[in-house]
């Protein structure tokens, strides 16, 4: 553990910080030596790196609901992996609990570069082989697995980098420490908590997110409601059909690709009637199938990160758009479809949500994506809605929170839903646009790119970066691809793999080694 030794420390800091933004202005990042040693890492160590992210792709570090990640053996066998690989290299290691820090270098003054080792959960029967083996074959210069992009293949990226450095015995003026987060994926109360005690680096960079710089997130954001189980006046005639279930969705960061309906009682007329209007909304592929007295409606849309939801196509509200067509008897899956067409529609940015849409000029419109419906875990009827959202500046958290129980309040008053309840969980926007190691991180993406007019952008998702001094985040995805993390079909091209090895590389000895 490393602590602030003085304020000194911090501006000689400052100072080899606007030292190297000098150097940026000039032209000369990365220099001549650091684009040697980018070259050696990729010549050297590419195929290590990818045999590694294999290795650690084999972690199933998702989080199960009725598991926690310290108890987890998958999170346990990884740990110990990653403390091995470190002594294998030659760097350092430290485990501080919700995060570990493998380490090169004695300076004082520290370099954060930080990655995650969760992941999202997979669907095996969407993948062409086993998402926890890493696939290389299926399709050719791919990698594909499940953390191939989000965040495995950029810690293995990392890895090697350093190693890249440590080989040609680069002088460091600032230590280099890797910070490997356990919880990214499920809950960053552990890593605050951890920082009351523990002091990070003053300047680090995410490998977890988009190039050419990410200095600006939005605040993420979360709906929970509960529609619970309805009272009729009287039991609906037996020829009349019934909404009995609407369900989809894996969770709140994807947007969801797969949701059904099940509807008792169906007659001939209002199966061809839905049949129909599926012909006329193409956005999804609406199938139909008889289970015994019971219709199945599925929707299979097109998986995407929530923080980019234009990226997908959302099978839950689609199917939602298709079943309030017709007129239900209430039960809580009715309830569900009207609450959703009401207030969420198809649409990506909460224009029907009682004012809650709002922009900025530079981190963009708020998101909102309907992600989850399922049946409560507490052994009754009741369905619980979850939505995600991302809000940009603009709003204060108290102005979001008042907008959605307005809205929300005034949608059950107004359609007559008895019971409903909803908790909300708002976290601010986030911004470092002033970071001092923006411009070289910057000048590397347009070395090595050839877009020379790149600048810093800002994103709907959000990383640990945000919890970090000075913390932005650089790659692995490239502007205008779609980002595969968080799908069902998750993957990184060799070819970028490789590159993000290189400007890796480059980045950490320009930032950290010393002139």
């Amino acid at each position: 553990m490393r602590w602030r030794h003085s304020i000194a420390v911090a501006i000689a800091l400052l100072a080899l910080a606007l030292a190297g933004c000098t150097e940026t202005t000039r032209g000369s990042v990365p220099s001549p030596r650091n684009q040697k040693i980018a070259d050696y890492a990729v010549t050297a160590y590419a195929d290590d790196a990818i045999e590694t992210l294999a290795d650690l792709v084999q972690f199933a570090t998702y989080h199960p609901p009725d598991l926690i990640y310290t108890e987890n053996p998958e999170f346990q066998a990884m740990r110990s992996y990653l403390e091995n690989k470190a002594t294998e290299l030659g760097f350092d290691f430290e485990d501080h609990g919700p995060l570990v820090v493998i380490g090169l270098g004695e300076s004082i003054d520290r370099l954060g570069i930080v990655a995650h080792g969760d992941v999202q959960p997979a669907d095996p029967t969407k993948w062409a082989t086993d998402p926890f083996t890493l696939d290389t074959t299926s399709e050719p210069g791919r990698l594909v697995g499940r953390g191939s992009e989000d965040d495995k293949g950029p810690l293995a990226c990392a890895l090697y980098a350093m190693k890249a450095i440590q080989d040609r015995r680069v002088p460091l003026a600032r230590r280099i420490e890797l910070i490997v987060a356990w919880t990214e994926e499920w809950n960053w109360d552990p890593i605050r908590e951890l920082l009351a005690t523990w002091e990070p680096p003053k300047i680090n960079v995410a490998f977890d997110a988009n190039y050419p710089v990410v200095v600006a997130e939005k605040g993420w954001g979360q709906i929970k409601i509960t529609f619970p189980k309805v009272q009729a006046d009287g039991d609906p005639a037996a020829s009349e059909a019934v909404l009995e279930s609407f369900t989809g969705g894996s969770f709140l960061s994807q947007v969801p690709e797969d949701a059904t309906a099940e509807i008792s009682s169906p007659n001939a007329d209002l199966e061809s009637a839905l049949r129909t209007a599926a012909k006329e909304h193409p956005a999804v592929d609406f199938t139909f199938s008889l289970r015994g007295d019971r219709l199945l409606v599925t929707a299979r849309g097109l998986a995407a990160h929530s923080s980019v939801p234009e990226n997908g196509r959302n099978a839950l509200t689609h199917l939602a758009a298709l079943l309030g067509r017709l007129d239900w008897p209430p039960t809580p899956a009715a309830q569900v479809v009207n609450f959703t067409n009401d207030l969420v529609g198809t649409g990506d940015y909460a224009e029907k949500f009682g004012g809650l849409a709002h922009s900025d000029s530079f981190m963009g419109r708020l998101t909102l994506t309907l992600a989850t419906v399922k049946v409560s875990d507490s052994g009754d009827d009741d369905v619980v809605a979850g939505l995600s959202f991302r809000r940009p500046l603009g709003r204060t958290r108290e102005e979001i929170e008042t907008t959605i129980q307005t809205a929300i309040g005034q949608w059950k008053e107004s359609s007559g839903t008895s019971g409903l309840s909803f908790e909300t969980r708002v976290f601010d926007p986030y911004s470092a646009t002033n970071a001092p190691q923006v411009p070289i991180l910057l000048d590397v993406f347009r070395h090595y790119t050839g877009v020379l007019d790149a600048q810093p952008v800002a994103m709907g998702g959000g990383t640990n970066a945000s919890l970090l001094p000075n913390g932005v985040s650089f790659g692995p995805s490239m502007p205008g691809e779609v980002y595969t993390g968080h799908t069902e079909h998750e993957f990184m091209t060799r070819d970028q793999f490789e590159l993000n090895l290189k400007m890796y590389t480059a980045a950490l000895a320009q930032l950290a080694g010393a002139s």
